[in-house]
C-alpha cells in the first residue's frame, strides 16, 4: 500500500512540473560549481598545455584547497602506492576573467607558501590536498563550500548523481571546460566508498561527485517528497577515484599458466566519500599545516 502510495504521488508531481523545472532552478549554481572544477598536467617547453587528470576547490576552515585523487601525485604501482611523488612540473590549469586559460605551478605553491601534498593515514585512501592560493580580481574560479558536503549516512542507492571531468580528446583553446557525466549509486560500502553506475576514464580520476537536484527522496519507509536533501540544490559526496575493473584471463591447455589478461572497465567507478576528506582535514599535520599557513 505504502509502494503504490509512493508512485500516485510521484506521477502526480511529473504531471504537475515539467521535467525541467527540477533542473531549471540550479542553473546559476551549477554554473558556479563548474568553476570549482580544475585541470592538471604540465606544460612543454612550447608553452603547450598538457592536462592529464581533474582537481577541484573547496573551502576549508576559510582556505581555498586543491582536492585530486592521490594516484595523480604519487606513484602507484599494483594498486599500491610506492610513496615516489610523480608531480613534478605539474601545473594547475583554470580560467582568469580575462576569458584565457591560466595555470600555476605546485611546485612554486609550495615553495611560496611552504605547504605539500596531505593525504590520508590510511595509504590506501586514494585523495589528495594541498592550498590552492587565488588571486582576487584575476582568477575566474569558485570554490564548493562547506555548507553543501555530504556524508555517507545520508545517501541510499538509487540516488541519481553527476560529475564534472576533464575528457581526453576534447581539446580546449582559450577557456577550459569540464563535462557533465551522470550515474546512478549502485552500492554503499562498509568502508564508506561508494560505487556508482557511471564510467570513467583516465583523465576523469579527481572529479567532483554531486547528489543530483532532484526533489523525491528516501525517507525510513518510502519515497518522500519531504527530505533532508532540499530539491533545488545538489551536495557534494566525493571524489572520483577510477573505474573498477572486469579482469579475465586467457589460460594455455599446454602448460595450465595464464597467458593474457583482458581488463575491460565494467562502468561502475569508485567514489571516496567526502569521509575521508573530512577525516584528512581532522589530522594532525592537516591542522599544523593550516595553523602554519594562516600565520604567515
Amino acid at each position: 500500500m505504502k509502494l503504490l502510495t509512493s508512485l500516485i504521488v510521484l506521477i502526480v508531481i511529473f504531471s504537475f512540473f515539467p521535467s525541467s523545472y527540477f533542473f531549471a532552478v540550479n542553473k546559476e549554481f551549477f554554473n558556479q560549481i563548474k568553476k570549482s572544477v580544475v585541470f592538471l598536467g604540465n606544460v612543454n617547453n612550447k608553452g603547450e598545455y598538457s592536462p592529464f587528470a581533474t582537481g577541484f576547490l573547496i573551502n576549508i576552515r576559510n582556505v581555498t584547497h586543491l582536492v585530486t585523487a592521490k594516484h595523480v601525485v604519487i606513484e602507484c604501482k599494483n594498486s599500491q602506492f610506492t610513496g615516489k611523488f610523480i608531480n613534478n612540473g605539474l601545473c594547475v590549469f583554470f580560467n582568469n576573467i580575462d576569458g584565457m586559460i591560466a595555470s600555476r605551478s605546485i611546485d612554486d605553491i609550495k615553495k611560496n607558501y611552504g605547504v605539500n601534498w596531505i593525504f590520508h593515514n590510511n595509504d590506501v585512501v586514494d585523495i589528495a590536498l594541498i592550498p590552492f592560493p587565488l588571486h582576487k580580481g584575476k582568477d575566474d574560479v569558485r570554490t564548493i563550500p562547506e555548507h553543501i558536503f555530504w556524508s555517507t549516512d545520508k545517501l541510499f542507492e538509487f540516488y541519481d548523481v553527476f560529475y564534472l571531468s576533464y575528457q581526453p580528446g576534447i581539446k580546449f583553446e582559450k577557456m577550459i571546460f569540464p563535462i557533465t557525466r551522470n550515474g546512478t549509486i549502485s552500492l554503499i560500502n562498509d568502508d564508506k566508498t561508494i560505487f556508482i553506475d557511471g564510467f570513467a576514464f583516465p583523465g576523469n580520476s579527481g572529479s567532483p561527485v554531486f547528489i543530483k537536484p532532484f526533489p523525491i527522496r528516501f525517507n525510513k519507509d518510502s519515497f518522500t517528497i519531504e527530505g533532508e536533501l532540499p530539491p533545488s540544490e545538489c551536495k557534494f559526496i566525493g571524489v572520483i577515484g577510477g573505474y573498477i575493473p572486469y579482469q579475465e584471463s586467457a589460460v594455455s591447455t599446454q602448460t595450465g599458466r595464464t597467458r593474457i589478461l583482458f581488463e575491460e572497465n565494467t562502468g561502475l567507478s569508485k567514489v571516496w566519500s567526502f569521509t575521508f576528506i573530512n577525516e584528512i582535514t581532522e589530522s594532525d599535520i592537516f591542522k599544523k599545516q593550516l595553523i602554519n599557513l594562516t600565520k604567515q
